[in-house]
């Protein structure tokens, strides 16, 4: 039989298998400047939600799943490389892949404490080079007090196994099973000393007697005592020695026979030959499942009952086994009376619910274990079933409230600091910053071993700042500043983030204190300031100088103050970001100043000096936008086309290629405008997933009208609408595709009713912009006068646009410069056809509204009321 390696991490988590898959929640914070590459791109939290996942899906029997997980997890930004190395290999072990666990050991750099020798020689345990785990085994014991409390049950499982390896078998077999009982004593958990228990048996099935006379024997005692408990002992003895020599149907058909006879009173014994059936014969199926499936169902020891239930969840992690359990699990959770470990039949269905995401019944499943057993050792597992269906959809609350009492069911320890971390942040991202940041501040006092100092205390900081003081979070983080744990990458995001707060409170004060903080930190020691720190911190300097209007002194610390600090920076990336994004800023610094041959000498420098930088490529946008300002459109087009042409895999490329394409259109000749539709066209074809892909079709469309090519137009306005319909802005296309119809409408009656259709459709629109439902309803009207329904066309003028927008005085509110002047060319056209229908009463009313509603054309409205007395005379 093959040593089975379980995992080395006891059920500590408090999360469903497959949590981390489902549940990835959004960036915990804003992107900062600098920031090194990957950086928070998992939160702290997410982080420990992940890895108590992959623990769950060890000890629930999930090893593949846990793997992947930890596969995901190994040096990504926020994780402890050795944890999830130690934790990553427990799982290829449980999942039988030796090799690979070994060889992810031995490509661990860091420090080879007990626990990676622990794990080292259950590794080299499984490939049965027994001389490696005794060398690993003497370096165990030099270190033994370094293992922590969780890892002490593997200690004295590894030294098990190997006492197995001894030579006589019989009393190998006794000192195993010594150690077995003592790694089952360790067990942090309920689960965890099932699986030890699970061990010993198992190893009573490698090392039982294997001699044919010794067999003989065990035979001839069960037939002559059967009925009496020295029967059922060499019965027991002889189906494992039949195991040992490979023979096991025949092991299988003594235990059944036994099962056959046996009296009511001698119960204990039938679940002890069903767990050996189970173990023998395999719990994936036959008569092995089976057997564990009636153990589980009547049997009378529960501890028994426990190993069964974990051995028939380790093969059933696909269906149709997963669904034959569950069901069999929801069978006795309704028996009467309740079975005996009712609390553990919740609690895996709960698991099973949970990763179906059927939320509701996973949390009445957990919720009664509470209730029903309050006392329970599987209190913080239930716990974690409420935190984990919380954290996956988004109710983060609750899961703060959950893990807390998770982590008070928890004795002190790692278990109980790791959930710390999860409830900071759970209360972070639900809003209550308040409680987060006590959170955090509890968290910092009791450190989980391998969590990163430096990002928990940057996120106290951005807690305290996002409660709505950031002049509360300046003195925390000046206290943290003096802890040499704070590394300079999370203590620049705390002061970026700082700044900005107070940047963004929008008066002269905030300004001037994050101006004031930045100048004293500089002014000041340099302790705490490490040479790239004190870098950012003077680029943070000349933009604050900036944005608080004194762009002379951002031109003075870029061009005398910053190169000093960027010489003592080691070559490389950060250190060309640094300078590039400062030298963009003097050039904005001196627009700012009028002095434009500088700024644009200054872009200019900085694309030679940087030319593969996000800088340099901003700054062919910063020099294109000026040109557009000074009304050189053929500037602007080259130098958004350069931009596009070389950096055609930045993001900015597709904006380039649009802004290339507006200022063609803006130069306004049929060669312009063709040339506009081709930066358009390389914008949609090369960049199909870009956001801009809508405008663009929706720009080339209006290009084709500019052009008379209305078939074209027609073309993208309808691709719009056939292939956009969830966008929000597909009522532009429709209102445009409704004017490409009418421009084609003279002499052809199908354009024109296509035309009436799409525009009184758009002007129906209730989730369509009030500005565009009025252009709407006025092209609806005109339409209909040039077709000679004078009638028709003046109700829908007055009625349809005026009565609906303007009397109505919510959306009279709503009018924006272009819907206001819409409806002043409504209220024109109507007053002219009621004029010339020789109606003039309504053709002063409409006019004079105009005056009223202080709309836009107040000199048109006037000039046609002259005639008539002007405004103040009364029809």
């Amino acid at each position: 039989m093959r040593i089975r390696l379980i995992p080395v991490f006891p059920l500590a988590c408090f999360f469903a298998v497959a949590s981390v898959a489902r549940a990835q929640p959004e960036p915990l914070n804003s992107p900062v400047p600098f920031a090194a590459a990957g950086a928070r791109a998992a939160s702290p939290g997410s982080v420990t939600a992940a890895l108590r996942s992959a623990r769950q899906a060890l000890e629930l029997g999930f090893p593949a799943t846990a793997a992947e997980i930890y596969r995901g997890l190994l040096g990504a930004p926020g994780t402890d490389t050795r944890a999830v190395t130690l934790a990553w290999s427990a799982a290829l072990l449980a999942d039988g892949r030796a090799t690979e666990a070994v060889k992810l050991l031995d490509g661990f750099k860091g420090a080879r404490d007990a626990a990676w020798h622990l794990q080292a020689a259950l590794a080299q345990m499984q490939l049965n080079k027994i001389d490696l785990v005794r060398g690993a085994v003497s370096v165990v014991k030099e270190k033994e007090g370094e293992l922590l409390p969780e890892e002490r049950g593997w200690w004295f499982y590894l030294q098990g196994l190997v006492a197995e390896t001894g030579g006589d078998r019989r009393a190998a077999a006794e000192q195993a099973k010594a150690f077995y009982q003592q790694a089952a004593s360790a067990a942090v958990s309920t689960y965890a000393r099932v699986r030890f228990q699970i061990a010993e048996v198992e190893a009573q099935l490698r090392l039982g007697a294997v001699s044919e006379p010794e067999l003989e024997r065990s035979r001839r005692l069960m037939e002559e005592n059967q009925g009496r408990a020295q029967g059922y002992t060499a019965a027991r003895t002889y189906a494992v020695g039949l195991s040992v020599l490979g023979r096991r149907e025949a092991a299988v058909a003594v235990l059944r026979q036994q099962l056959l006879g046996l009296p009511a009173q001698e119960r204990t014994w039938g679940d002890d030959f069903r767990l050996l059936m189970g173990l023998i014969a395999g719990a994936g199926e036959g008569v092995g499942r089976n057997e564990l499936l009636q153990l589980l169902a009547s049997g009378r020891d529960v501890e028994r009952q426990r190993m069964a239930l974990a051995l028939l969840a380790e093969k059933s992690t696909q269906e149709p086994a997963r669904g034959q359990l569950r069901a069999e699990l929801s069978r006795l959770i309704a028996v009467a009376p309740p079975h005996a470990i009712i609390e553990d039949l919740r609690l895996f269905r709960a698991n099973f619910l949970l990763d179906e995401k059927n939320y509701a019944a996973a949390e009445e499943d957990a919720q009664w274990l509470l209730e029903k057993f309050p006392g329970s050792a599987l209190k913080p597992l239930a716990l974690g079933v409420l935190t984990s269906s919380a954290w996956e959809q988004r109710r983060y609350r609750t899961a703060a409230v959950s893990a807390t009492r998770a982590a008070e069911a928890l004795p002190p320890g790692r278990q109980r600091a790791d959930l710390g971390v999860f409830v900071a942040e759970a209360w972070f991202r639900a809003g209550d910053f308040r409680s987060a940041a006590d959170a955090y501040a509890g968290v910092l006092r009791d450190l989980p071993p391998g969590a990163k100092a430096g990002e928990l205390m940057f996120q106290r900081v951005q807690a305290e700042i996002e409660a709505g003081s950031p002049e509360a979070a300046q003195p925390v983080l000046d206290e943290l500043a003096g802890n040499p744990a704070f590394d300079p990458e999370s203590r620049w995001q705390a002061e970026w983030n700082l700044a900005r707060a107070l940047m963004g409170k929008g008066t002269t004060e905030g300004a001037a204190a994050a101006y004031a903080r930045v100048n004293r930190l500089l002014a000041g020691p340099t302790v705490g300031l490490k040479p790239e720190l004190r870098a950012k911190m003077k680029w943070l300097q000349a933009r604050l100088a900036f944005e608080t209007g004194d762009p002379q002194r951002t031109r003075e610390l870029v061009a005398k103050e910053l190169p000093a600090l960027l010489e003592g920076l080691e070559p490389g990336p950060k250190r060309e970001e640094i300078a590039s994004t400062a030298a963009l800023l003097a050039a904005r610094a001196s627009f700012a100043l009028k002095d434009e041959p500088g700024a644009l000498a200054a872009l200019e420098k900085l694309r030679g000096d940087f030319p593969r930088t996000d800088a340099a490529v901003v700054s062919y946008i910063e020099a294109a936008n000026h040109y557009a300002e000074q009304e050189n459109a053929v500037k602007a087009q080259q130098l958004f086309t350069e931009l596009a042409e070389k950096f055609p895999n930045k993001e900015l490329a597709p904006f380039a290629l649009y802004q290339a394409a507006l200022q063609a259109e803006r130069r306004g000749q049929n060669n312009n405008l063709e040339e506009a539709n081709d930066r358009l066209e390389r914008l949609v074809t090369k960049y199909p997933s870009s956001a801009l892909v809508f405008s663009a079709r929706l720009k080339q469309g209006d290009v084709m009208m500019n052009l008379n090519q209305f078939p074209k137009a027609q073309q993208d306005y309808q691709l719009l609408v056939d292939n956009f319909a969830a966008n929000p802005d597909v009522v532009l296309a429709q209102l445009a595709l409704a004017k490409c119809h009418n421009a084609q409408s003279v002499g052809d009656a199908a354009h024109a009713e296509s035309a009436l259709v799409l525009f009184e459709h758009v002007w129906d629109r209730v989730d369509a912009p009030v500005d565009v439902r009025v252009e709407a309803g006025y092209n609806r009207g005109a339409l209909l006068a040039g077709r000679g329904e004078s009638e028709k066309a003046a109700a829908a003028w007055w009625q349809g646009v005026v009565g609906e927008f303007l009397f109505n005085p919510k959306m009279a509110e709503r009018l924006g410069a272009k819907g206001r002047f819409w409806m002043t060319r409504t209220l024109l056209e109507l007053g002219a056809l009621r004029e010339q229908q020789g109606k003039l009463d309504e053709a002063q009313e409409a006019w004079r509204k105009i005056l009223e509603a202080k709309l836009p054309g107040d000199a048109l409205a006037k000039a046609r009321l002259a005639p008539y007395g002007g405004p103040e005379a009364k029809p």
